[in-house]
């Protein structure tokens, strides 16, 4: 059999394997969302167009070199060759330790996570505005744009620099110590899935609370500007930790019984809105939930004007002793050999995940979670981040010290494995923590320091064998 025909049987097969794997997603599609709003149906449709766009030049294209290498089989070695190298990115699982983790040097099949592929792709904002038209906008306030245009951005020599972030500031503020707030995110309390002042973190932290539910812990270097911040929540002892990590201001509502015994302990400067230690920082969103009261969903909120009106009255210390310098690096390549990772998924527990896609043309991951995309109540502003570290500490169910019911420990002290994932692509590093005053450091598998990529950061800390998504 001559190479001609040998080409068209394997192209007439690969059409046809093409064109079933796009019936099966159509067919999906239309069982899964028949119920869908217009909105939703129009943004499926859109969908259904680009696989087809994909589909039918490839089709024309192949067929075209088929008929010139069948005229000249002499070339045929050169003109008949077609590309099918290019990975499958329709799948819904993902092997985070297989095929990906090969090109950072690690095939261990203990590492293996695999998640079902969340249903967010199509998800609104709970307006009815779907994911598409994030991408798209070009306006919006001026922190999403900002953080838009700076984030590939190097920072000049001399400039005053965000340690948290990297970024250029106008001011130096590298010296004052940040703001910690713990901030809700129980899914009764968030009414649109907006959490006001979410945007302008940072840094935000995601761990486990009793119930299976998360709470954040977002950091705010220069707290002078942001916004409305809420609704802010009680303390539990890891969460202590991670504001001790930060030499921060800590802003919550109560806490747990080894969270005040953390606070009284150490040199931890608290701000609690419930015990009333410096609480004058603090108001209550009477209208947060309209129907329920201030206190089923814990309205407590504040701001960065009244903190910084309030802050000079109260006898603590805003800068950081002359010793303490934050540890993070940045650059603006951070993985230039990484595995791919577009889409993360994590899963906490059976009833929260959050999930990030990475926008290529914004060099930022979108997050989102309880079925739709995370924003920010006070500009609709959408939540994004530069760069994703995923942590695995030990966690286990607390016994005793007066807690509740439900309540959990987790070891934020030691060293343990996870993942940095930024400007698409991802590596697996180490962390480690020598008590609970240090910071935290990661490391590469080589042993060489982590660099991070210029702008925020979200980091989830899961207990070793969570679920996860990355592809």
């Amino acid at each position: 059999m001559n190479r001609p025909r040998i080409l068209k049987i394997l192209y007439i097969l690969y059409i046809l394997l093409n064109f079933l794997k796009f019936l099966t997603i159509y067919i999906n599609i239309y069982r899964k969302y028949t119920t869908l709003t217009n909105e939703r149906c129009k943004y499926m449709k859109s969908i259904l167009i680009k696989v087809a766009t994909r589909f039918i030049p490839s089709l024309l294209v192949g067929l075209i070199l088929i008929s010139v290498s069948a005229d000249f089989r002499a070339e045929t070695s050169d003109v008949g060759r077609t590309d099918t190298g290019r990975p499958n990115r329709s799948s819904a699982n993902h092997n985070a330790a297989g095929t990906g983790e090969a090109a950072t040097g690690e095939a261990g099949a203990d590492e293996t996570r695999t998640a079902s592929r969340p249903n967010y792709f199509i998800a609104t904002d709970g307006t009815g505005t779907n994911r598409a038209n994030y991408f798209n906008a070009t306006g919006g306030t001026n922190e999403t744009t900002t953080n838009r245009v700076s984030s590939n951005s190097f920072v000049p020599h001399g400039q005053f620099v965000n340690p948290l972030t990297g970024m250029p500031t106008v001011n130096d503020v590298s010296r004052n110590r940040p703001v910690a707030i713990s901030v809700s995110n129980q899914r009764g309390a968030l009414p649109t899935n907006a959490t006001n002042g979410i945007s302008q973190a940072d840094i935000i932290y995601e761990m486990l609370v009793e119930g299976g539910i998360t709470r954040f812990v977002a950091l705010y270097q220069d707290f002078s500007n942001v916004g409305v911040v809420g609704s802010i929540r009680s303390a539990r002892h890891y969460i202590v930790e991670i504001a001790e990590a930060y030499d921060a201001l800590f802003l919550h509502a109560g806490g747990s019984p080894l969270a005040f015994e953390e606070i009284e302990n150490r040199e931890i400067t608290s701000f609690d809105e419930v015990r009333g230690i410096r609480n004058q920082v603090f108001t209550r969103d009477v209208n947060r939930i309209p129907g329920h009261t201030v206190l089923q969903y814990h309205g407590a909120i504040t701001s960065g004007a009244r903190f910084m009106q309030w802050l000079p009255s109260y006898d603590v210390r805003t800068t950081h002793h002359n010793n303490f310098s934050q540890a993070l690096r940045f650059t603006n390549n951070p993985i230039p050999n990484g595995a791919r990772a577009h889409e993360v998924g994590i899963e906490f527990s059976a009833v929260k995940d959050s999930l990030f896609i990475y926008e290529e043309s914004q060099n930022l991951y979108y997050m989102a979670q309880f079925d739709s995309f995370f924003t920010d109540a006070n500009n609709n502003a959408p939540v994004t981040f530069s760069n994703i570290l995923i942590l695995e500490v030990p966690v286990t169910d607390l016994v005793g010290h007066g807690e509740g019911a439900g309540r959990q420990d987790m070891n934020t002290v030691g060293s343990g494995r996870g993942y940095l994932i930024s400007g698409g692509s991802y590596v697996r590093i180490n962390w480690f923590r020598a008590d609970k005053t240090a910071q935290f450091v990661y490391t590469l598998e080589n042993g060489s320091v982590v660099d991070f990529g210029h702008g925020k950061t979200y980091i989830g800390l899961v207990p070793p064998g969570a679920n996860l998504h990355i592809g």
